[in-house]
Formats: structure tokens, sequence, C-alpha cells
């Protein structure tokens, strides 16, 4: 995954600010593939989401229908698909959860700041397989 700086510095800052709840958003870019069919996801917009779970947001997160469209048909207008998503851990590790899986697809990369006792820890991003598991992939912050 590649990703702005100031891209990361927000979702940086969105997630202590939610604490003690899991911060949500979307990634837009586009995914480049190699001549091996490694997948690299370029993002190019961030949207920080409501975490519109009800219940449980100290541990999980969902982000509603309707605005995941909007922000998808406002990427698309600017040439760009959701190719991912973020979201924090709270007083846990930054790996993907049950709950992570079934909110993904395959290509889709996941990127999760890991906060502890209110202090970021680890970021780490994950790639959704077609076989419906994740491999951990690595950031590449630009300027």
């Amino acid at each position: 995954m590649k990703l702005l700086r100031r891209h990361f510095e927000i979702i940086q800052e969105q997630a202590f600010r939610e604490q003690p709840y899991e911060c949500c958003g979307l990634l837009a870019g586009v995914s480049h593939v190699d001549h091996r069919g490694n997948i690299e996801n370029v993002v190019y917009e961030i949207a920080p989401c409501r975490n519109c779970l009800y219940y449980g947001k100290e541990h999980g997160f969902e982000i509603g229908r309707g605005e995941f469209h909007d922000i998808e048909q406002e990427a698309r207008a600017l040439g760009y698909e959701i190719v991912g998503s973020y979201h924090s851990h709270i007083n846990s590790p930054a790996v993907p959860s049950c709950n992570d899986i079934d909110f993904s697809s395959p290509g889709h990369s996941m990127l999760i700041i890991s906060l502890i006792d209110g202090v970021p820890k680890e970021v780490t991003a994950w790639l959704r397989r077609d076989s419906g598991g994740f491999h951990q992939e690595p950031i590449r912050i630009t300027p």
C-alpha cells in the first residue's frame, strides 16, 4: 500500500480523537498489478467515515451503506475506486479480526492502527486474498 504522509497523519488524528471507539474510513485510489500478479493499492484520497455500529464500537466498526455508496460515487467521479479501508483497534493488536474479514473483499487493503492505553503503538496493512484470508503488506509513506 502506498499512502501520502498527510493522509497517514489524518488517520492517526482521527483514531486518537475517536477513542474509546474504533475510527474508520475508506481509501480511494488505484490498484496496480505487477507481472507476477502482486497487487499494490495506491491511495490518492481518504474519506473519514462515521462508525455507525450501534453496539460495541469499542471493538468494532461499521460504515453505513449510504455513506459507502456516496464515497464510492465521488471516488469514481475522480477516476478512482475504493481500494481499501482503515480503522483503529483499541487495546488490541493491529491484526485483522473476524469482523474485518467479513468487511473486506479480494484485493482490498486494510490499514489498522492499534492504540494501547490511548497511545498509538503500531500500524499495519493487510491485503485480502482471493481465498478469503489476509497477508500483511508493506506501507509506503510518500511526502
